[in-house]
């Protein structure tokens, strides 16, 4: 049996499985004990790099902005583990949550409904790269080559945050009987925004006319969200984001094709084929 390799970057454990140094363990602790759900929350889960920031503008604004217009989305739609109890306690209803949990991780209650948006595995292991190298540097500290970050983060089990990328989908997609959860693609998102928005406004039973629909598809289009100072990280500028660097990179499908090698390319579509798209019926697109 061959020793798992080290973690090259900064990070905490949690039940097992890195997270990320500013969601220390005793935080997910604190949730299990002490959050309470409530029967209108909506909580918008992702394997990091695959949709997560796209998904929470969205839904800010299908919800009318329920805590008000602040001054960026972390605060609208927060990341369970990285705020303080009180002030998840505080906020009004219906809430919206970001997290990167697994299934077994999240908090669960009567009513609760949950939105998992997957991506293709190639473009969110070449999105996650960009994400630990180039942009936030002062979170990771980690200085891997794009070939070290895939043969010892993405495709090491163990040495992702949140968990291997094939173990996470695999934890959702258990619950594809869940009428409580709604499953959508990155890619279809591209695709054609409107139609997938229209999916998600059936899924949460909410009113949402036309024009409303028309301003949040524009809002929501990639070059709108790059300008858009909530929702593009620049509050992160110079403090752990390198202000070269870009939060939302390119928004696109297929940008694989630039870093993955033939083989490496290969090796996620078998692993992705007989793990994830043989067992539980769905099929990725790594191109549109």
């Amino acid at each position: 049996m061959s020793k798992a390799k080290e973690i090259p970057y900064i990070h905490h454990i949690y039940d097992g499985v890195p997270v990320p140094h500013f969601t220390p363990p005793e935080r997910f602790e604190e949730i299990k004990t002490h959050h309470k759900s409530r029967y209108d929350d909506v909580f918008i889960a992702t394997y990091q790099k695959c949709g997560t920031t796209w998904l929470q503008h969205i839904m800010n604004q299908l919800y009318d902005f329920p805590q008000g217009e602040l001054e960026h989305i972390n605060k609208s739609v927060p990341w369970l583990e990285e705020e303080e109890q009180s002030v998840i306690d505080s906020m009004k209803s219906p809430r919206l949550f970001k997290t990167h949990d697994k299934w077994s991780w999240v908090p669960k209650g009567e009513g609760v409904r949950y939105i998992y948006c997957m991506r293709n595995p190639k473009d969110a292991a070449c999105s996650y790269y960009n994400h630990m190298a180039k942009v936030f540097t002062g979170h990771y500290n980690y200085h891997g080559s794009f070939d070290d970050f895939y043969n010892d983060v993405f495709m090491e089990p163990g040495n992702s945050e949140q968990g291997w990328y094939f173990d996470h989908v695999i934890s959702w997609l258990e619950q594809k009987g869940n009428s409580n959860i709604h499953f959508l693609f990155f890619e279809d998102m591209v695709e054609d925004l409107d139609r997938e928005i229209r999916r998600l406004v059936d899924f949460l039973k909410i009113e949402c006319p036309d024009d409303k629909l028309k301003r949040i598809v524009g809002d929501s289009k990639f070059d709108a969200m790059t300008k858009n100072n909530t929702v593009n990280y620049s509050w992160r500028d110079g403090v752990v984001k390198s202000s070269e660097s870009k939060f939302l990179s390119k928004g696109k499908v297929g940008n694989w094709t630039e870093h993955l090698s033939e083989a490496q390319s290969d090796e996620i579509e078998k692993i992705a084929r007989e793990l994830i798209e043989i067992p539980y019926g769905i099929k990725f697109r790594y191109t549109l």
